[in-house]
């Protein structure tokens, strides 16, 4: 008699990737990985510079050292000696560190094209936690379906058996049937759960439940040339910067063999004035300096090694993310095909499974095979919805391998039986958080089917 809990709309997707972009674990640490960027790109052009210093000094010396000078007293050696030192360092000329300036540069450019892939892999997460929970949703109101009609059954059994018209083996076999439907009904229960912990974890956005299912889209992604044309990729950015990166310090490292030029000036304050007689006396400077050894000999060849090691991971992540988009459009055009036929063969199940009860009720058709096709009907659903679970996600990484839009995205997964319940039956619905903790995929919904869990299409690979 207690009222069942409002079943509230789930969001749409573009709310889940704001809040992710927003207050995602991912996201957050890499905005301050930019942030340190910046502040080393500013280390690097304060070698260029001109600094201030400033050293006091305080001396005890054993003995104080005076000299008379034309009736005065000079002060050499003071006993308590102080001395204060304000020194001005300008560099002129050093090659070296406008390399590693113009390095800390392309570091920085490299950290925010990451930040782009960063935040592009985590929408893709995003997105595939979200039809995740739309599928595992779908799938558990197919299992309460079929309990339901486990249940009709057993009872229909039961009754025919009080009456002696059904067997012992007919009754049991009724009762293992519910046994089995309330096993997939929790398997279920259980991937939509963590399902909805994933994409709470992910995003910081507690899923309301899912009342509704739409249908998958089954229109064609176009031609692959069309996603190839022109494609340069955050992953292929970051890649890029990350070479010049590498240039930068070979340039550096080869720099190091020129001379380097810089001046100063000094001022210094005492109280052991030393025959000049003055408190306060300055000193500028020229410096020219010129090191060889070793061991810049060594640093050039090993950064013009990094530097060529760099040159072919760029060539690899080039090569990687064409053939991510070449494998998720492929997976489009197949999964299309997969999604038509799954649909024409759930339906074909849900018609046998009726005809059987029907059959059976009529005399025509025994126990076993209502109960066989109660279980294929489920197991039909479920790879419906793998099927549709694939597809969208093979169009989700589509998109976020060419940095296209996400939310625009209006596949969605393919509801197994219908988004109308039948009358006087209310499924429970969740509110998105369960105490699980979270996965990256639903289980699968039973031992006893060989139904696969819904988002259980193979992770993304990460992008270098």
């Amino acid at each position: 008699m207690l009222p069942a809990r409002p079943a509230f709309a789930l969001q749409p997707l573009s709310e889940f990737l704001e809040s992710g972009r927003e207050g995602g674990f991912d996201a957050r640490e890499q905005a301050l990985v930019v942030e340190q960027r910046g502040w080393e790109r500013g280390s690097a052009l304060a070698r260029l510079l001109p600094s201030v210093s400033a050293r006091g000094v305080y001396q005890y010396n054993q003995y104080e050292v005076i000299a008379p000078v034309n009736g005065n007293s000079l002060v050499i050696s003071p006993q308590n000696q102080v001395d204060g030192f304000f020194q001005l360092d300008v560099p002129i000329i050093d090659w070296s560190n406008h390399k590693r300036l113009s390095q800390a540069k392309h570091l920085e450019k490299a950290a925010e094209a990451q930040e782009d892939l960063v935040l592009a892999q985590l929408d893709t997460a995003i997105a595939r936690s979200y039809f995740i929970l739309v599928g595992a949703s779908a799938l558990t109101t197919s299992a309460e379906l079929s309990l339901k009609s486990a249940e009709d059954n057993a009872a229909f059994v039961t009754a025919r058996a009080d009456l002696g018209a059904a067997t012992e083996l007919d009754l049991a076999r009724a009762q293992a049937n519910v046994e089995v439907a309330r096993q997939n009904v929790a398997d279920a229960s259980l991937g939509k759960d963590l399902a909805a912990r994933q994409l709470e974890t992910l995003s910081g956005l507690v899923p309301a439940a899912v009342d509704a299912v739409p249908e998958i889209s089954l229109e064609p992604e176009g031609s692959l040339e069309s996603w190839l044309d022109g494609l340069e990729t955050p992953a292929d950015r970051a890649q890029k910067e990350l070479t010049a990166a590498a240039v930068e310090g070979r340039k550096a490292a080869k720099a190091a063999w020129l001379p380097a030029l810089s001046a100063n000036a000094q001022e210094r304050l005492t109280n052991a004035t030393g025959f000049i007689g003055q408190p306060s006396v300055f000193t500028l400077q020229a410096v020219a300096s010129w090191r060889l050894d070793y061991a810049t000999h060594t640093n050039t060849k090993a950064q013009a090694a990094a530097a060529g090691a760099q040159k072919v991971r760029e060539e690899k992540t080039r090569r990687t993310s064409t053939d991510q988009i070449f494998e998720a459009h492929h997976r489009v055009e197949t999964g299309i095909v997969k999604v038509t036929s799954a649909r024409a063969q759930a339906d074909a199940a849900r018609k046998a499974a009726d005809l059987s009860q029907e059959r059976y009720r009529a005399g025509a058709a025994t126990q076993l095979d209502v109960t066989q096709a109660q279980r294929d009907a489920f197991a039909a659903d479920a790879a419906l919805v793998q099927a549709g679970a694939d597809l969208t996600f093979a169009r989700v990484q589509l998109r976020s391998l060419t940095s296209r839009p996400l939310d625009e995205l209006s596949a969605a997964i393919a509801k197994p039986r219908t988004t109308e319940l039948p009358p006087g039956f209310a499924p429970e619905t969740t509110d998105g958080a369960a105490p699980p903790p979270a996965t990256d995929a639903a289980p699968a919904p039973t031992p006893s089917t060989p139904a696969v869990a819904p988002g259980t299409a193979p992770a993304p690979k990460a992008q270098p």
